[in-house]
């Protein structure tokens, strides 16, 4: 791997932090085809989001009817708060010891950077996490947008969940909402705004221009969706799978619209009917830098105590579960035990027998 030298650092970040550098992928002429596009007010809207989840479990939306004036404002005083003294940043960490039990597990609040959770895992960022109802030290122009914002991403995640549980054949007013009654209100849902600086490298003479610092490394979510929505600087990518290969694709990033992925639970609550995609973040040095990226980043999760088994409404006669029950508290509590990389969903899987050999 070619070799590449930082010779300027936001003085936020955590010098004693190495990141890794990875091989970015060359953008195909037809990789903008391969990102399924839904128009969320078109009749066919239902179908169309199934479709996405099932193939690529992700998805570019449209006409959502979130006010590009809500992103506009949060954008601007997002990075004004991140161009902030450190010292300044730093206050906004809240500290809480979690109740003991299940589902007590979670990610620190506040402000953070380069350090992703705590088993080691790195990127070229700084970021706000926050939980839905938490009374956060930020700025008061930065919390109203937050709050505004939020709450119209909130109920634009509530109709895609309905969309979803429509395209899967769940149809009638109150059966349409299961998924949606599970993230309705719970106290598991988190907005993460990300910012990533352009870094400024010096490259080897022999470097091919394709090497790319890891911004965020990849993962899947753990929740049941995540709603993203970016500025006009690239570097967010999914892993594509096309019959045995799978390779990473650039998403064109498009501030007019929002990209949906299916978590895994979703994945387990469809029995594996939606697929649950990994996605990272590559952050590209060029001379002389370039724009931050900035994107804020909603998840939806069930409340600690929801069990998290295929939806019987999905379940065809003989048709067996492929994961084994358990809550989302039961579920949260791994995944923050384990590296962004790792299969979260693999402990959680049941090695079916053949039909013969259970018979036998």
């Amino acid at each position: 791997m070619a070799a590449i030298t930082m010779t300027a650092l936001p003085s936020s970040v955590d010098h004693q932090v190495v990141i890794p550098l990875l091989k970015c992928p060359i953008a195909a002429a037809a990789a903008a085809a391969m990102i399924p596009t839904v128009d969320l007010s078109s009749p066919g809207a239902a179908r169309a989001v199934a479709e996405a989840c099932r193939g690529v479990g992700f998805f570019r939306a449209t006409n959502h009817g979130v006010p590009s004036s809500l992103a506009a404002t949060l954008e601007a005083d997002a990075m004004a708060f991140f161009a902030l003294p450190d010292k300044d940043k730093q206050s906004t960490t809240t500290t809480t010891t979690p109740a003991p039990g299940p589902g007590s597990a979670r990610p620190s609040l506040g402000y953070g950077s380069r350090r992703i959770g705590s088993n080691g895992d790195v990127g070229w960022l700084e970021y706000l996490i926050l939980s839905l109802g938490s009374n956060s030290v930020l700025p008061a122009s930065l919390r109203l947008a937050l709050h505004e914002y939020t709450r119209a991403v909130r109920e634009l995640s509530g109709r895609v969940l309905e969309l979803m549980a429509e395209g899967l054949g769940i149809v009638g007013e109150t059966e349409r909402g299961v998924l949606r009654r599970m993230v309705a209100g719970s106290e598991e849902e988190l907005v993460r705004v990300n910012h990533y600086p352009p870094p400024t490298t010096e490259r080897d003479e022999d470097d091919d221009g394709c090497v790319g610092i890891t911004g965020f490394g990849e993962h899947t979510d753990p929740q049941l969706i995540s709603l993203l929505r970016s500025n006009r600087t690239a570097g967010y990518q999914i892993l594509l799978q096309e019959a045995d290969e799978a390779r990473w694709v650039n998403v064109a990033p498009d501030p007019d619209s929002f990209f949906v992925n299916v978590g895994d639970t979703l994945q387990v609550l469809t029995n594996g009917r939606f697929r649950s995609v990994k996605h990272r973040v590559l952050v590209a040095p060029e001379r002389g830098g370039k724009a931050s990226r900035l994107s804020v980043i909603y998840f939806g999760g069930p409340a600690p105590a929801q069990r998290i088994a295929p939806l019987p409404e999905l379940m065809r006669e003989g048709e067996r579960s492929l994961y084994r029950d358990f809550t989302w508290g039961e579920y949260k509590a791994a995944a923050y035990k384990t590296r962004l990389g790792d299969h979260r969903l693999g402990p959680f899987q049941v090695q079916l027998l053949p039909p013969a050999a259970a018979k036998a």
